[in-house]
């Protein structure tokens, strides 16, 4: 069965996750990357550039889907730490603000603390809701298409 998941990450640690073709979550936490499944769907949701510094994103800023395979233990660039990660096929996507989704979404129940739903650093979430954020990245034909329905 497909699971849709949100990962919260800072955009310049999503850039090199796209760019080498891999998910982490949690600081590369092996739990966190075992809640998800080859199959799966992912988008990343961007606080700021950096990790609590840098620019405000506040967007999602990658949308994707973990490949086949089991998580595996990489060496995380910036900290020079061991974290554990999972193959991820990554859509070109633009980026979409989160401000005009938060009334859409059906988890948020209350807009005034939306950012507490944020705290994770993964969620599952809908598929209902997951499809709004590909509209928004404009990935909506790519993601129907690669099946929004229950596998």
């Amino acid at each position: 069965m497909t699971r849709y998941w949100i990962g919260v990450a800072a955009a310049r640690h999503v850039r090199i996750a796209v760019e080498n073709g891999f998910a982490m979550f949690a600081h590369g936490r092996h739990s966190a990357a075992l809640r998800t499944r080859p199959g799966d769907w992912v988008a990343y949701y961007s606080p700021r550039e950096g990790m609590n510094e840098g620019a405000e994103v506040r967007a999602f800023t990658a949308i994707g889907r973990i490949l086949p395979g089991e998580p595996h233990e990489q060496l995380m660039t910036a900290a020079g730490d061991m974290g554990w990660q999972r193959n991820a096929e990554w859509l070109p996507a633009r980026n979409a603000d989160i401000y005009p989704l938060l009334d859409r979404f059906s988890f948020v129940r209350d807009r005034g603390h939306w950012g507490m739903y944020f705290r994770k650093s993964l969620f599952p979430v809908e598929p209902g809701d997951f499809a709004l954020i590909a509209d928004a990245m404009g990935v909506a034909d790519a993601f129907g298409r690669a099946g929004t329905q229950e596998d």
